[in-house]
C-alpha cells in the first residue's frame, strides 16, 4: 500500500509538472464585434490563422448592418461590450468616451500601431471622438468617385471622338440617342438614362463648378456655406440638363427609375454614357452583368472623360462615427491595437480577412495586376467564406489603397486614379452640425425635388426655383446655412 501511495504521488507530482508549460502557454483572448450580413462558423480558418499570427484567441461576432445599432446597445446597457467595435451613432460615440468607456490608444500606437500612425498622419485626429486623445478609427476605404464613362463601340460607330467638354457631350449623346450606335436598326437608344435615386449628374454638375449631390455645400463668395442650389450657375447647369431632357438624349423616365433600373440599362446595351464609379462599369460588374458581348478587356468597349477638365465631387470619410473603438476595460490593449493594425492597415493582413490564407484558399497569379485564382473547393463561394474569407474585412481594409483595389482590373485603377487627380472640393465639415441632426433630411428631399421638377416643368423655371430657395431657407435652411458657415471657418482656422 504504502509503495502504491509513493507511486501515486509521484505520477501526480509527473502530471502536474507537464501541465504547467501549458498552463504557462494559455493565450490572452480578444472579442470583437463588426456590422456584417454574412453569416460564419465562429471557429474559422481565416480566424484560427488570425489568431496564430497576432498570438491571441479571437473571437468575432458578426452582427447584420440593420440589427447591429441595437445589439450595441444592449451591450452598452448591459456592460458586457466586447474588446473591440465599431459605433455608428455620434452621440452614443461621444458618450461612450466621455464615461470613460474608450481605451485612448495613443500610449500604444508607437509600438503596436505603427502601420495606422504611418497612414494616417495628422489626419488620425480628425475623428470627431479623438478630443483629448485616440479613441477611434474610421476608415478611408470604399471612397470610389464617380467616373464619366463612355462606350467607346459606340462613339466609333458613330464616327465620333471622346467628349471633353460641354458641347463635344451633347453631341455624342445626341449621336447616342438618333443615329443607331448598336446598329440594329430600331430607336432605342439614349445617350444617357439617370436615376434621381442617386446623383448620376456630378460631370455635368462639375463642369459648372458645382460639386453635386443633394445634401452637397458650395461655398458663395462672401464665405457662406450653403446648399448647392444657392450656387451661382445653378440655373445655368439646370437650362443644359433641360435641354438634353427635351431634346430626347436623357431617359425621359430619370425622374422615377430605381438606381438599379439604371444600371440595368447599361447593362443591358440600351445607354452610352454613365456617370457612376468605374468600380462597378468595368470591375465588379464585368463581364457577368453585361447581357451584349463584351471583350475580355474591359478598356477595349469603355473609355472614361471629364468636362472642361472638371471632376467628379470629391469623397471624405465619415469622421462623425468611429468603424473601430477599443474597450477602456481590454484587459491586453496592446494586442487589440497590433490586431487592429494588422487586419486593416497592412497588406499581409488584409489579404488574409480579405481574400484567405494564401497556398489553401487562394493563389497568385500575377500579384502585382491583381490577379489570383481560388483553390480546390473554395472555387465556391459559400465554401470560400465559411472558411472566413471576405467577412472580416469587407471594404479590404481601412486604407485607400487595400485588398479590394489591389484586386482591381487595369482598366479600373487607371480610371480612380484619374479621377482623383480633378475630383471637385467642397466646403468638407467633420463635425455633425445640430441643424443637420434635425433638418438634413427634410432640406436634402427638397433639393432633390428642386433638381427633379426644374428639368421637366413647362412652367416658369426661375420662378419655381425662387419658392424651392425660400422653401429651403424656411424649414431650417437659414438655421443650417449660420451653423455650417461658422462650423467650416472654425476648422479652416485649425
Amino acid at each position: 500500500m504504502k509503495r502504491f501511495t509513493t507511486l501515486l504521488l509521484a505520477l501526480l507530482i509527473v502530471l502536474t509538472a507537464m501541465a504547467l508549460p501549458a498552463l504557462a502557454e494559455e493565450r490572452p483572448t480578444l472579442t470583437m464585434i463588426l456590422p456584417n450580413d454574412n453569416s460564419v462558423p465562429e471557429t474559422n480558418e481565416v480566424l484560427t490563422e488570425l489568431s496564430n499570427r497576432i498570438g491571441a484567441d479571437i473571437t468575432i461576432s458578426l452582427v447584420t448592418t440593420e440589427d447591429y445599432d441595437a445589439r450595441l446597445n444592449t451591450l452598452i446597457a448591459s456592460n458586457t461590450l466586447p474588446d473591440i467595435y465599431a459605433v455608428n451613432d455620434t452621440a452614443i460615440l461621444l458618450d461612450l468616451r466621455d464615461a470613460g468607456m474608450l481605451l485612448d490608444m495613443t500610449p500604444y500606437l508607437d509600438e503596436y500601431g505603427p502601420d495606422i500612425v504611418e497612414y494616417l498622419g495628422d489626419r488620425i485626429e480628425m475623428p470627431v471622438v479623438n478630443e483629448g486623445g485616440i479613441y477611434g478609427l474610421v476608415s478611408e476605404a470604399g471612397m470610389y468617385p464617380a467616373n464619366l464613362a463612355v462606350r467607346l463601340d459606340w462613339l466609333e460607330a458613330v464616327g465620333m471622338e471622346m467628349p471633353t467638354d460641354l458641347d463635344s457631350f451633347y453631341d455624342v449623346l445626341y449621336a447616342f440617342t438618333y443615329n443607331d450606335p448598336d446598329g440594329n436598326g430600331v430607336k432605342d437608344t439614349y445617350g444617357i438614362a439617370p436615376s434621381m435615386s442617386a446623383t448620376f449628374f456630378q460631370h455635368i454638375m462639375a463642369a459648372f463648378d458645382i460639386p453635386f449631390a443633394y445634401d452637397g455645400t458650395v461655398q458663395l463668395e462672401d464665405g457662406t456655406v450653403t446648399t448647392v442650389m444657392k450656387h451661382p450657375r445653378f440655373l445655368e447647369a439646370i437650362e443644359y440638363l433641360r435641354k438634353l431632357y427635351q431634346d430626347g438624349l436623357m431617359d425621359p423616365d430619370f425622374a422615377t427609375i430605381t438606381q438599379m433600373q439604371s444600371f440595368e440599362r447599361l447593362w443591358n446595351g440600351q445607354v452610352g454614357v454613365m456617370d457612376f464609379q468605374s468600380v462597378g462599369i468595368t470591375n465588379n460588374w464585368y463581364p457577368g452583368r453585361y447581357t451584349f458581348e463584351v471583350p475580355e478587356d474591359p478598356g477595349e468597349i469603355f473609355g472614361f472623360t471629364s468636362l472642361d477638365g472638371k471632376g467628379s465631387r470629391k469623397l471624405y470619410a465619415d469622421y462623425t462615427t468611429a468603424d473601430i473603438v477599443i474597450n477602456a476595460e481590454c484587459e491586453h490593449p496592446e494586442l487589440a491595437v497590433a490586431l487592429v493594425n494588422y487586419m486593416y492597415y497592412t497588406e499581409e493582413g488584409q489579404n488574409l480577412t480579405y481574400l484567405g490564407i494564401e497556398g489553401v484558399h487562394y493563389e497568385w497569379i500575377d500579384q502585382e495586376a491583381g490577379t489570383y485564382q481560388r483553390l480546390g473547393i473554395y472555387t465556391d463561394d459559400v465554401v470560400h467564406r465559411a472558411a472566413g474569407a471576405y467577412v472580416y474585412n469587407i471594404f479590404g481594409g481601412f486604407t485607400t489603397e487595400n485588398a479590394e483595389t489591389r484586386l482591381m482590373n487595369q482598366t479600373t485603377r487607371d480610371a480612380q486614379a484619374a479621377e482623383w487627380e480633378i475630383v471637385t472640393d467642397w466646403p468638407f465639415i467633420s463635425q455633425v452640425l445640430e441643424a443637420d441632426t434635425e433638418y438634413g433630411t427634410t432640406l436634402e428631399g427638397i433639393v432633390e425635388e428642386c433638381f427633379a421638377q426644374l428639368i421637366v416643368t413647362t412652367g416658369d423655371v426661375e420662378a419655381e426655383y425662387q419658392a424651392f430657395v425660400e422653401r429651403w431657407e424656411t424649414e431650417g435652411g437659414l438655421e443650417f446655412e449660420a451653423e455650417a458657415t461658422a462650423a467650416y471657418l472654425e476648422e479652416q482656422g485649425e
